[in-house]
């Protein structure tokens, strides 16, 4: 029971996020493209448009490519190639920075969250910086997986079962 609900309420989710109109910008009327609320809330965080991502993704250049969502969202969806590393707030992050060391220092290292503001990407980059990873190695997807997908880029997606 609990392995269907959960799938259904991550897709429900999901719809919510790509229905125009239901975010708060829109209906403020003042929509704000993804990136600028990265931006404003992590100025020091670089980003990447999903457009060039995409382009190394076909070039096949060295890029780690790091999902931060819960393992249960990483396998509904999540980019080809990406690797799951979890970022959650309230978790002992001593887990998380032991896999973010093992990261190779001297990659292109994009990271991605679900939502379109980078919130927990943004996080994770920072935590990349505080173990001593250039800035310039470690880029933020703007607009997320949710923008990803709106763009019709490469996905692995689960189906879920009825």
């Amino acid at each position: 029971m609990k392995k269907r609900i959960l799938p259904a309420l991550v897709l429900l989710v999901l719809i919510g996020y790509s229905l125009p109109g239901l975010s708060q910008g829109n209906r403020a009327g003042t929509a704000e493209k993804p990136q600028s609320k990265i931006k404003q809330a992590h100025p020091e965080v670089p980003r990447i448009p999903a457009r060039e991502l995409a382009q190394l993704i076909r070039k096949k250049a060295e890029v780690v490519i790091v999902d931060t969502q819960s393992a249960d969202g990483y396998e509904m969806w999540h980019i080809p190639s990406a690797i799951n590393i979890p970022y959650d707030a309230m978790a002992d992050p001593t887990p998380r920075q032991m896999m973010l060391m093992a990261l190779p220092t001297d990659k292109l290292i994009v990271i991605y969250c679900l939502c379109e503001e980078g919130t927990d990407s943004a996080k994770m980059a920072l935590e990349l910086r505080q173990l001593g990873y250039s800035n310039e190695n470690v880029k933020v997807l703007e607009g997320g997986l949710v923008l990803w997908d709106e763009k019709g880029y490469p996905m692995v997606k689960q189906k879920v079962a009825d």
